[in-house]
This record gives C-alpha cells, structure tokens and sequence, in this order.
C-alpha cells in the first residue's frame, strides 16, 4: 500500500471555516475528527474508519425532481488534497468508488457495464441521472455537460438534461432523437428496433402493457393512460391522478421521429497541483453563498463551496516554475522585489475543473500591485489589500487563514468575489499579476478561490469502514497530503432493516396482479417510531433500477401514508407508534405480469430522520391474467355494426370472462366508478367522468357500435378489454381500439301522426380527444382542444322536417298523411394545428397554420310514416 497514515485524533473545534447547514446543526456528543494521510506514489489504498451512528447518506432522501433530495445531517466537513512536494501533481483525483464521473467516459463506465444489452445500458444510465441531478434553473451554457452536472451542479432543467442523457446514450454506442412535447424536453433513444423515451428531467420511464417495452413518443401520443398508469415527476412528488394528468397532456405531436442530440464530449476534471497548491472539497455553504447562474438559488443547502488554494513558497527558487511569467523580479529575504530600475513581473495561471465563484488575496508584504486578466492580455486592477476587522498585530502570519494586517500595512486580505459574478462568462481560469516597483515588496501570498461543488459526488465517507483510492498521472515522485475532517454523530441510532416480508410470501405467490406488499415492521434501537419506507421492486435480481417509477416510492408519498401527527417528534410523538404504514398496495393491476419474478426490498426511516439499511431482496411470481391482445373493432358498413374482438394473452391464466371498458375520451383510464378528471379551461365537459365499464362476457368479442346495440355504455368510441380469471382476479386493461366515426347509432323514430310534433334525437359517435396543453396568451393552459363536433344535416326529407345542426335533434309537425323518405348526415369536425417541428424539440410552441379540418361523415336512411 502506497499511503502512509499521519495522524487520527480527536478535534478541538470543527473545520476552519464554519460553512451552513451543518455548522450550526449541533449535538452535545458530537465529536469533531481528522485523518491525514501522506500519498507518496501515483496509486495508494487507505481505509478511514468512522464512528457514531450517523452519516450523509443515511440522514438523505432520494433525489427528487421538483426538490432535491432531503437532508438532515452531514458527517463530512472537508478533504483537502494538498501538493507537499517539489514538483507538480498531475490530474491527482481521490475516489470513493462513488465519485469517479471526471469524463464522460467515466459517467457511462459507472453504470454501462460490459455484456449489458443496448436496453440495459440506457436503462441504467437513466437511472444514474434520476439520482445524481434535481430540476433547477441556472446557467444554460454550462448545464448541457454532463460533467458539469455530476460534479459541479447537481442540476439542471429539462433542456439540458435532455442533451445531457443523450450525450451519454451516444458515448455508450446508442442512436438518439429528440422527442417534441409542448413546454418540455426530452431524448428519445433506440434499441429493440424501436425508439424508447425515457425522461431524466421528471425522472420517469413508461412501460407499455406488456410492462417490459419502454414506450416511445408517439405510444405516449396516442394513449397517455401509459403515463397516468406511471408515478411520474419523481420519488418526493405525492401520488396524484392530477399531476400525471399535466404530465400526459404534453405529448402532443403525432409525426416521425428525426433529428438528432448530444451533448459536449471533452470536459473532463483534470487539474495539475503545484506546490503548495492544494483542492478542498468542502460540504456546505459560506454565508451568503456562493453560486454560478442567475437568480438567487432557492436551494443553497444543495450547494457546497469547496476551494482552491495556491500559496507559492518564495523563499525556495522552485516557485518559479509556478508562474507563467516572471520579470525583472528578485528574491531576497525580505521577499521578492523588483530588480533595480526595472518593474517586476509575476504572473500565476489559476486553472480549477470547478468553476470559480469568489475568492480573495492574503497577502504579506508593501506596496505590491495586483491585476486579474481572462485571456493574459486585457488586465483589471485589483483593489488594495484591506485590514480584517479582526486583524490583531503580533499574530504571526497563516496563510491558511485570513490574514491579520500588521501596522505599516505589511499584511492584508482583497477581495475578489467581484471578479466571479453569478451571471456572465463561467470562470474556470483566470491569471493574476503582480508587479513590484521600488521598494515594494512581498513576503507571501495566498491565492484562494471559492468554487461550487455538487455535494453528491464529493469524496465523501459514512460510518463504518470507507476505502479510499488516489490516484494520478505525474512521472515521477510526489508528496501529496489529504486531511479528511468530519463529526462523529451519536444522536440517533437508525432502524433496522426490515426483517420479513409478509406478503407475497419470501419466494412465494400472489394471487393477481393487484397487490398488497406487506413486510414486518423492524426494530429501531432506540425505541423511535417509523416515519417512512422506502420500497423498491425491480425485474432484475442486482436491484440495479426499478421496474417503472411506479415501484421506487416513498410510502408517505403514498395512499398508505398514515395521518401526520399532531406535533413533531421532538415535541412529543408517542413513541413506538408508526407514522407509516408497513405496505405499498399497488395503484391498480395489470402493473406486473403473471408468472414473472420479481424482486423487491424495503428500508425504513425513524422519526428522528434516520434511514436503516435495505432488507434482504426477496423474490416473488404473481399468478393470474394479463391483458388481452391483438384488440380491433371491425365495423360492418352493410349491416351497420361495430364488432369488438380479441384475443386472449398466452401469458398467465386463461381467462374465464372479460370485462369491457368504454368511453369516447382518447387514452381513457377504466373505471367502475364516477371519477375525477382534469378538464383544463373546457367548458364542454364535467370535471367528473362518468363510470365507463360496459359489461362482462364468456366470449372474445362483442358487438359494440351499432343502432341494434342496445348495451348501457355501449356506442363509444373508444375501447378497452379486461381479463378476468377463475379467482375473480382481473388483469390490466389492454390497449384501446377506436371505432371509425362518426357512426349514426341511434335508432330511428319511424312513426309519426299528421299534425302532432315528431321528435327524433340523432346520435353519433365522436371523440372527446385528450387532455393537452397548448401556449394561451403566453401561458400553458389544458383543455380538451381535439374534441369533434357534429354538424348535422338533412340530405333528403320532407319539407316540414328540420334539424338542429350543432345537436341533431329532428324535429317537425307532419302536414299530410303518407311515407317519406329521410336521409340524415353528419360530419364531424375538429379545430387543428400544425406546429413548427423545429421549436417544438425544444419545447417550444410555434404555430405554424391552424383551421378547422373534417374528420369523417356518415349518413342514416329510413321511412317516416305518417298517419292521420
């Protein structure tokens, strides 16, 4: 092993510099620690081992889409990689077997593993960017690369995360496209000979019915039931038919897939160390925070300062080499000055892989004069060094901290977060100049910049054992120092892993798809009630990403979330009663197959915020039906009837008898009861739907459309089957056929006396469409802007017969006895739009041509006769 261990002691006081949330999150028993370690070859192993019982990692949520991930308590302060040598340090990196995402490369090495199908490799690389970034607005230059996000962000908005995910896909050998939704961005990506949508951003993948396709675009077009079927904007979002709603009511655009996207390909986080320069990553904030991007951030504890410290050693010739330039300069042993007659020159190249966001000079010596340039040409004067309001003389000079400023102005600190604002170009490089005239002179200097680090790929460590690897490219030696800090936390012990599942059974069965999981509550040390779960189910044993959002949960996000209590615990919860209920109970069936296995794992959360360690992964194989295929409705112009037919899923039971399902709203979701619906600004329809089940048969069609169907329910549009088997459990709902429209179904009032007003209400089969968004005076606004309105007319009749156009209501008093014939007809019509296709991959709603288009027509013939 190439690592030497310094030291291991306790702590007096925490870090050098008090950094928000953590420093003022105190306990009485905290106990503050350090580890150096001496690094002395370009690959060395070292294992630090923490104590207490709490840590970052098990006082976090998940990442989420709309918030980041939830945090109670950090353990880690600070890791300071420092170059103690005589010579430089090449891309020196410190891992901690979660951290290495330096390139892309290395961003798609983490989760791509060789022998993986090109489906499994995009899954995982989804998975990997749902947990590593968080929904956030900043700087649009800098949030397209990946890089960027792993290492310095933590987030980024749907744009550029969605040319982020494709730069991955495409690194990992994958063809990518850009999907078209209004006021969202997302790639698609291909493999299985089909394009596979899958959103970083609102951390969603959504399956077809057969719950193992990734659906593409235009599936999610065509039937947004596979989103509403979905957890979708991520683990902390609530379950809520709403927001599924808003999520399906984007995908709009029903044409080809083309174009293309990536992201940059070259970044990568390589630095060189000079002597005595040195990279602290850093957890936490200064106060007021630091930041790259526009607004204000709205989430600064997800936001870490670290920094990058160079403080050239003049009393030793090396520091030369450190400069980029240096003229008609000296060293004496009253620190460097000019050379006579002349103005010495000094210039440093201050390079970091995170982007620079403030930072300051500290200065020891008398009259030196600084400069900033971006390019080494054009240079900006820096202002001169200021007294510390706590500056005492006497104290002897730290260039590890801020320096007190002796009389005669010897000693000072400048400011140089004007230099580093939140908007503007990123700085990852700047030059400093020093020129010296005169007398002037300087003793020492510090360098010291703020950077802004993404706190979840930091090398950090949690209880127990941690290994650590460094490694780096320089030749020859080196004598590189890390000094790990963190605080010891005893405060609350976390629960146990939950012990057993109670249902399904461990290997077990289950009966249908529509399940209950239950598991037995664990123990929690201290006596502390559970607050959460965290359940995850997955069809593959590793556990590697779950089946579809719909199986990563919280379960206070759930319906099986118990009531909040009254007080929080610290005022007085009871303890020993849960705040969560041991179960997930599925949303409906037809989310699994029958007779696959699949895995499952449960974790669970105190009520002192402190989450235990996963359960064992139990397996599991549903028993039942799945959903019927190969759905058409074929109609029968001759005989004017709509047949609806079928075929029963190899997979699974057969089935005994299936239900039917229809409504004329497109991508409807099934229902036995009146449920409610998002309905935007229509004013057409009820924001509760009716209950839209049909009947149930022995048979594998039905006749559905017609004026001899005389089923309550029946003349719909739009259809789905549902199987259902000897137990009396039922599968999902298939996919939907539509029935060709409009189709005339009522049947005729054919009888009609002289004089005495004839009645006669004409219906029609029509689609209400889907709920979609469009752009309404610069807002996003939902309605059912698709629905197809009739237009009613008499081809042929008597003269005393009229027709409401708009309701097709026949209506007329008969003037003489006799047969007439009548033949009605109705044209559906529905408003359009074409939108440039172009914007619209970004999001972005540009109207190219709109109007009013006909949908179809169809005509009904019959005999009125009238008597006297």
């Amino acid at each position: 092993m190439a690592a030497t261990l310094w030291i291991l002691v306790s702590l007096a006081t925490a870090t050098d510099e008090p950094l928000a949330p953590w420093a003022s999150n105190r306990y009485p028993t905290d106990v503050p620690k350090r580890h150096l370690q001496k690094i002395t070859e370009g690959r060395a192993e070292y294992i630090v081992v923490q104590g207490g019982t709490m840590d970052g990692w098990n006082c976090r949520s998940p990442q989420g889409v709309w918030q980041p991930f939830q945090q109670t308590w950090e353990s880690n302060r600070s890791v300071r990689m420092e170059n103690r040598g005589e010579t430089d340090v090449v891309n020196p990196w410190l891992s901690n077997g979660r951290n290495d995402f330096r390139s892309l490369d290395e961003i798609v090495a983490r989760a791509a593993e060789p022998g993986m199908t090109d489906k499994e490799k995009a899954m995982a690389l989804w998975w990997q960017e749902v947990q590593h970034r968080f929904h956030l607005e900043g700087d649009n230059n800098e949030l397209l690369d990946p890089v960027k996000v792993f290492n310095v962000y933590g987030h980024n908005t749907c744009g550029n995360d969605s040319i982020c995910l494709a730069g991955q896909w495409r690194r990992a050998g994958l063809r990518v496209a850009p999907a078209r939704l209004v006021g969202h961005c997302i790639s698609q990506v291909f493999f299985d000979g089909r394009w596979n949508l899958m959103d970083g951003d609102m951390h969603s993948a959504y399956l077809l019915r057969d719950n193992e396709t990734v659906a593409s675009e235009q599936d999610l077009v065509r039937d947004h039931d596979l989103i509403r079927r979905t957890h979708t904007q991520g683990i902390l979002q609530p379950d809520g038919r709403a927001g599924d709603e808003w999520e399906s009511s984007i995908y709009v655009f029903e044409g080809e897939v083309t174009g293309d996207r990536n992201s940059p390909g070259d970044t990568a986080m390589h630095m060189t160390l000079r002597p005595g320069e040195a990279l602290v990553w850093r957890w936490g904030h200064v106060n007021p925070v630091k930041y790259r991007g526009g607004r204000e951030p709205r989430f600064p504890a997800r936001i870490c300062n670290g920094l990058w410290e160079y403080r050239p050693d003049f009393t030793k010739p090396a520091w030369r080499k450190g400069a980029a330039t240096v003229e008609g300069i000296k060293q004496q042993e009253d620190g460097l000055a000019a050379e006579q007659g002349k103005t010495g020159v000094a210039i440093w190249a201050m390079r970091s892989p995170y982007v620079f966001v403030g930072g300051k000079l500290e200065i020891e010596g008398s009259g030196a004069r600084f400069a900033i340039s971006w390019d080494g040409r054009s240079w900006h004067e820096v202002e001169s060094p200021s007294v510390p309001p706590h500056a005492h003389e006497g104290k002897e000079f730290d260039p590890r901290r801020p320096a007190p400023l002796a009389k005669g102005g010897k000693r000072g600190v400048t400011d140089l977060d004007g230099f580093f604002g939140h908007q503007g170009p990123a700085r990852y490089a700047y030059y400093l100049r020093c020129q010296l005239s005169g007398d002037a002179r300087l003793r020492r200097l510090a360098i010291i910049n703020d950077l802004q680090m993404a706190p979840l790929t930091l090398p950090g460590m949690g209880v127990g054992k941690n290994a650590f690897t460094y490694t780096d490219q320089s030749a020859g030696g080196r004598q590189v120092r890390i000094t790990h800090q963190w605080v010891e936390r005893s405060a609350s012990r976390p629960p146990a892993a939950p012990p057993e599942p109670v249902f399904p059974p461990r290997g077990g069965e289950a009966e249908g798809t529509n399940i209950v999981f239950e598991w037995k509550p664990p123990a929690d040390p201290d006596g502390d009630s559970i607050a959460d779960y965290h359940f995850e189910l997955s069809a593959r044993p590793d556990m590697k990403w779950p089946l579809s959002m719909s199986f990563a949960k919280l379960i206070s996000r759930t319906a099986d979330a118990q009531p909040p209590p009254l007080s929080p615990p610290s005022q007085g919860r009871e303890r020993g009663v849960p705040a969560c209920k041991p179960r997930y109970t599925l949303p409906e069936p037809g989310l699994l197959n029958p007779d696959r296995q699949y895995f499952w794992r449960v974790r669970a959360q105190d009520d002192k915020d402190v989450w235990g360690p996963w359960s064992e992964t139990w397996s599991f194989t549903p028993r039942g039906t799945a959903p019927p295929l190969d759905v058409t409705l074929q109609f029968d112009g001759a005989r004017h009837l709509g047949v609806l037919r079928w075929m029963p899923n190899p997979m699974g039971r057969r089935p005994v008898a299936y239900r039917i399902y229809a409504s004329d709203e497109k991508g409807f979701s099934v229902s036995d009861k009146p449920y409610s619906v998002t309905v935007g600004v229509s004013k057409e329809l009820p924001s509760i739907f009716p209950a839209n089940f049909v009947t149930e048969t022995g048979a594998t069609e039905l006749a559905v459309v017609g004026t001899d169907v005389a089923i309550p329910g029946a003349n719909k549009v739009f259809y789905r089957v549902v199987a259902v088997d000897a137990s009396g459990k039922r599968s999902g709902p298939s996919d939907y056929a539509a029935s060709p429209r409009p189709v005339i179904f009522s049947k005729p009032v054919t009888k009609a006396r002289k004089g005495v007003e004839y009645r006669y209400q004409v219906s029609a089969v029509r689609s209400l469409g889907d709920l979609r968004m469009r752009i309404e005076g610069g807002k996003e606004t939902l309605s059912f802007w698709d629905i197809e309105r009739p237009r009613f007319a008499i081809e042929r009749g008597p003269r005393w017969l009229a027709i409401d156009e708009a309701t097709g209501l026949l209506s007329g008093a008969p003037d003489g006895v006799g047969k007439s014939e009548v033949v009605i007809a109705v044209t559906l019509q529905r408003d359009f739009r074409r939108l440039d296709e172009e914007a619209l991959k970004w999001g972005i709603e540009k109207v190219v041509s709109s109007g009013t288009e006909t949908v179809g027509s169809s005509t009904q013939s019959f005999i009125i006769e009238v008597g006297p």
